[in-house]
């Protein structure tokens, strides 16, 4: 019986203000280019940093559908394209404890290190989460 090794993870690469994000491939069904009038999103990413709709640099441009917590799908909007890399798998190292318990966006896992760039690996579950507690917020403030 042969047993096989991962080396590689794959991911789906974006970026927001210069930094590199990344969710696990196998939570990405599929992707598109962002239509205002035509696309539903629970939400962008870069609401996570900015009041929503706070600037046009950070309108969507593109969205992902991903694999939702109750095996519902849904949208997330990005602001730049996002493109599809493979991580060898010992680049990829899961934040240290208190670095865990210290982090202010609670989807970031693990970070990587690939081609000189500083990846922050998001789990999509929880980014999931995130996404609906600040859309909850902003309809409590409306």
């Amino acid at each position: 019986m042969s047993s096989r090794v991962i080396t590689y993870l794959p991911v789906v690469l974006f970026r927001h203000q210069g930094q590199c994000y990344a969710i696990e491939a196998s939570a990405v069904k599929k992707q598109g280019q962002f239509d205002r009038l035509a696309t539903e999103v629970l939400g962008n990413f870069s609401e996570l940093f900015t009041a929503p709709l706070a600037s046009a640099e950070s309108a969507a441009v593109q969205w992902l559908e991903l694999q939702g917590n109750a095996g519902q799908a849904w949208r997330l909007g990005l602001s730049a394209a996002a493109e599809l890399i493979e991580l060898p798998v010992q680049c990829v190292y899961p934040l240290p404890a208190i670095l865990a318990a210290l982090r202010e966006m609670p989807a970031l896992h693990a970070l990587a290190l690939f081609q000189n760039e500083l990846i922050a690996l998001l789990d999509a579950a929880v980014l999931q989460q995130m996404l609906e507690r600040k859309s909850t917020e902003c309809k409590k403030t409306l």
